[in-house]
């Protein structure tokens, strides 16, 4: 029987990859994302849903409805940000944190039944900013850092039917990535700012998306993983493993 997955965010960098990781496998995939994709990605199924808005989980319990069952969802759909703490005013914070987590809390919510029927997964897409951050930061590294939180409980919460995992990528090559950059730097500089990222990477580079993509892979497969839950997977080319002071 073909397994089947949901991704938010499916039309960034990551889920994109992430998108035809699982294709490859001989999954079936849909897909959700604020934007309308009408290129590009071969999905099953797919929602235009701003994963952020108050009332998305009325949106997507309807969608989880139409589908006749659900292995596994990926937790991609996230807004970056580059303000100082003492200059992000509360409508960011807010914004925030509602794209990056409360979207990904309602959306394992409505998508819980289908997997716990199935003895699915959840992988949430983190960041090595719930680890160790930068400035610049605040509000994206606290939004990355509770999702590594909800992954832990609702991880303890579903078992054993339900797996619950987090990824937490480093610097990858993403339009994300690149706009972040942007915002601090002119854009002639963007290159100059990657070769700088790669320069301290133990690995020598910038991650892509594919990459990341094979580790969601891993932990949404009960086949391959099927032992690990309330974990994170980092996927950062070593960065945290070199000692800032040095």
């Amino acid at each position: 029987m073909t397994r089947t997955v949901a991704i938010t965010g499916v039309g960034g960098g990551i889920g994109a990859a992430a998108a035809a990781a699982f294709r490859t496998n001989g999954w079936s995939v849909v897909g959700m994302d604020v934007r309308d994709l009408g290129y590009g990605i071969a999905l099953d199924a797919f929602l235009q849903v701003d994963i952020g808005d108050a009332n998305v989980d009325d949106q997507l319990g309807s969608f989880f409805a139409t589908l006749s069952g659900l292995d596994a969802l990926v937790n991609n759909a996230a807004v970056g940000g580059s303000t100082m703490a003492l200059e992000t005013d509360a409508k960011t914070w807010d914004e925030m944190m509602a794209a990056n987590v409360r979207g990904a809390f309602l959306a394992m919510k409505a998508a819980y039944p289908l997997l716990e029927a199935s003895g699915g997964a959840v992988v949430n897409i983190a960041s090595v900013h719930a680890v160790a951050t930068s400035p610049f930061a605040a509000a994206y590294a606290a939004s990355k850092g509770a999702m590594v939180a909800l992954t832990r409980a609702t991880a303890i919460e579903w078992a054993p039917r339900v797996r619950v995992n987090a990824v937490l990528p480093g610097a990858i090559d993403t339009p994300m990535l690149r706009a972040g950059i942007g915002r601090r730097s002119p854009a002639s500089s963007v290159e100059v700012a990657l070769g700088t990222l790669a320069r301290r990477t133990p690995l020598g580079r910038v991650g892509r998306p594919d990459e990341v993509a094979q580790s969601v892979l891993f932990l949404a497969d009960a086949e391959r993983s099927s032992f690990i839950t309330g974990q994170t997977l980092i996927v950062d080319g070593g960065a945290l493993a070199r000692l800032s002071t040095e």
